[in-house]
């Protein structure tokens, strides 16, 4: 049997958040440096992106987005017969924990040059690690120690980190085609990173019980 205390975990996610700091710190201090391109001081930068009127098949597709994370809050609770606000709970729970990381899946950078580009795609591979890690941990912790926890833990912990990283890929997808619909611009940009991480947190809920076969019984004498 393996056995998972939670000092372990502790000093998982230290050690997460403290590969989170030390990377963007790097990254912003390489952009504050002074610029290695030849002629870049006088270059002329781009404007930023305005905003644009969203269209009504851009607010349809943020608003039937939004429902499919609900709906698999909702299959998560039936697959181990939990309680709608039990499965609510943990999903959250996911959801927070992986709300800093997953700022990295979303990260554009807005100066154009190699160096920035090959941060970009550092900071996205660690956001991919880091999101479902912290997401998973998080759901399993709220099922594990708030509520009476799930018939098979180690099972139940793997379920987690297994569908937080499945979400993961569903929500950087949706965030994707939103952007698109949406149209150069931060507008809509905070729902959108909302339905991302309603796919990690409900597809870590879902993941978790399926895998841990449901809660454990809840018998009172």
């Amino acid at each position: 049997m393996m056995k998972i205390s939670l000092v372990t975990l502790a000093r998982g996610a230290v050690f997460l958040w403290l590969l989170f700091w030390a990377t963007t710190s790097f990254a912003q201090a390489d952009a504050s440096g002074v610029d290695w391109r030849p002629g870049a001081l006088s270059a002329p930068t781009a404007p930023p992106a305005t905003d644009a009127p969203l269209s009504t098949g851009a607010w349809v597709a943020h608003g039937t987005l939004t429902l499919v994370p609900l709906g698999g809050l909702y299959a998560a609770s039936r697959l181990g017969n939990e309680r709608a606000w039990a499965a609510g709970a943990q999903t959250g729970a996911g959801m927070a924990a992986a709300w800093v990381p997953s700022g990295l899946l979303f990260f554009r950078a807005q100066s154009a040059g190699p160096r920035w580009a090959e941060w970009e795609v550092s900071l996205f591979g660690l956001g991919m690690v880091a999101t479902p890690t912290l997401a998973g941990l998080g759901t399993w912790t709220m099922g594990e120690w708030a509520f009476h926890g799930s018939q098979h833990r180690e099972r139940a912990l793997l379920g987690a980190l297994g569908g937080a990283t499945v979400g993961t890929l569903l929500g950087v997808a949706t965030y994707e085609v939103l952007e698109r619909l949406a149209a150069p611009g931060s507008r809509m940009n905070a729902w959108r990173r909302g339905i991302a991480l309603g796919f990690v947190g409900s597809g870590a809920t879902a993941g978790y019980q399926w895998a841990g076969g449901g809660p454990r019984d809840r018998i009172r004498r």
